[in-house]
């Protein structure tokens, strides 16, 4: 009884550490639990609402489990957890800074489409190659969009000529069936 009462306690973070040195699994749980939702709101702050928030504060805590024998002071784990979700949502942000640039200068020499209703119709081309698998897209969009010979669009996706073949052959059959199913 004594001994389940002194488990209920609580420890401070300086013995959780050490726990965790020690490879106490339930200790790195305890620290989790404890941490998590701060470095959740700090996260979420600093990147605004975002679907890499949840990613970033798992990355951070695998970060610290595999970093925890290099922290200094155990009782300052919060601040250091701190420094190292910052320093993940700074890369974080520098990446969507490039892909929203990258985006940008797609945007700029991409092929224009002036005519609305052959614009309607490459939405719902995309809309339906958005249902199709990455092992027929990919080769359709190389050979039917990019014009690639069979040859290079099976050495580009890493198959046979013949799956290449017969991918592009169901993609072809799966789009011409929705296509006309919808237009």
């Amino acid at each position: 009884m004594i001994v389940r009462a002194l488990q209920a306690v609580p420890a401070d973070d300086a013995t959780l550490v050490e726990r965790v040195r020690r490879g106490d699994e339930s200790a790195f749980s305890a620290l989790y639990e404890r941490h998590a939702r701060y470095l959740a709101g700090v996260l979420y702050r600093i990147m605004g609402h975002d679907a890499e928030t949840d990613d970033i504060l798992q990355e951070t805590f695998v970060d610290a489990a595999l970093q925890i024998g290099q922290l200094r002071e155990p009782s300052q784990i919060r601040s250091w957890l701190v420094t190292i979700v910052v320093r993940r949502a700074h890369r974080a942000l520098g990446a969507r800074r490039r892909r929203k640039w990258f985006g940008l200068r797609v945007a700029e020499i991409s092929p224009r489409c002036a005519d609305p209703k052959l614009r309607q119709r490459i939405d719902e081309l995309y809309e339906q190659l958005d249902r199709l698998s990455p092992d027929m897209r990919i080769p359709w969009v190389l050979h039917r969009i990019e014009d690639q010979g069979l040859a290079d669009v099976a050495a580009a996706c890493g198959v046979s000529l013949a799956t290449a073949k017969r991918r592009i052959a169901a993609a072809d059959e799966r789009l011409n069936r929705r296509m006309h199913a919808t237009g």
